[in-house]
């Protein structure tokens, strides 16, 4: 090879280790910046977990709360199922035996004039387990039909008979609780007792039996009485017992309710209610 050719081949080499040096140098300045993008992309991904996980920690303390609020609204332990509302008709009845231990001669309910009848409103507090309170305002007639009295420690003395004439009522308020027995799903039989009191309405007359006739006659009921009369004071103002009931009660579409009852509570009575329970 002449010298000639020596010399080119240095210079081309020469001239290509020139250009290749500055573009190694370029490629190593660029090699970090090619990585930096990398790293950015990183720290904004860990910012948005922790984003995400501050919101889902906020989101538990408010569903917490909720349940919360809710269970205060309406806690799964209390006792109460519901309540009821009713109104009711109901019949007296005493038996005029009940009246023989005291009295020689009396008058009687629904005999008469007297109508015998009660009206109430009934507020029912229903429980989950099968019983019920009942809290009653009720009004009743209790009038007995115009006739003689004549107390029995002096039945041979018939001049001593009074006739009385009374138009009696009472208002009262009664309590009571009764145990519930599912017979079906719309019939159900309950049993139960409970107190009430009252007060005594109205006033009664006396007017005594004229003598002449009472102590000739054998049956005193056809005497007739002297126009005089007499106010009756030996009735308290108010008095109370003891209750006892049985009855029956009829669900209709879910919310209505029929019951039919009897029993006694200083008499006997029977009673028909129609409500609606919610």
């Amino acid at each position: 090879m002449s010298r000639n050719s020596s010399l080119i081949i240095a210079c081309v080499l020469v001239f290509a280790a020139f250009f290749a040096l500055p573009s190694a140098a370029f490629a190593d300045d660029d090699a970090p910046a090619s990585s930096a993008p990398i790293v950015l992309t990183d720290d904004d991904d860990d910012a948005q977990d922790d984003g995400a996980v501050e919101n889902e920690s906020a989101a538990a303390v408010e569903d917490k709360d909720d349940e919360k609020a809710e269970a205060a609204k309406s806690p799964a332990d209390s006792p109460v199922k519901g309540h009821g509302i009713q109104l009711s008709m109901s019949f007296l009845g005493v038996p005029g035996y009940i009246f023989d231990h005291w009295f020689s001669k009396h008058g009687n309910v629904w005999e008469g004039d007297a109508v015998n009848m009660g009206f109430s409103i009934d507020y029912f507090l229903r429980f989950k387990a099968p019983c019920e309170m009942r809290f009653s305002l009720s009004w009743a007639n209790a009038a007995t039909g115009d006739a003689y009295w004549l107390d029995e420690r002096y039945s041979n003395s018939p001049q001593l008979a009074d006739w009385i004439v009374n138009n009696h009522s009472f208002i009262s308020l009664e309590i009571a609780a009764y145990h519930i027995v599912s017979i079906t799903d719309q019939i159900a039989f309950y049993y139960g007792g409970g107190i009430w009191g009252g007060l005594i309405l109205g006033d009664s007359k006396s007017y005594a039996i004229r003598e002449s006739c009472a102590l000739t006659s054998s049956d005193i009921s056809s005497c007739p009485h002297e126009p005089g009369s007499v106010p009756l004071t030996q009735l308290p103002p108010g008095f109370g017992f003891v209750m006892v009931t049985l009855g029956f009660k009829f669900t209709v579409l879910d919310v209505m309710t029929i019951r039919a009852e009897g029993g006694f509570k200083g008499y006997f009575y029977g009673q028909v209610g129609v409500g609606v329970e919610f």
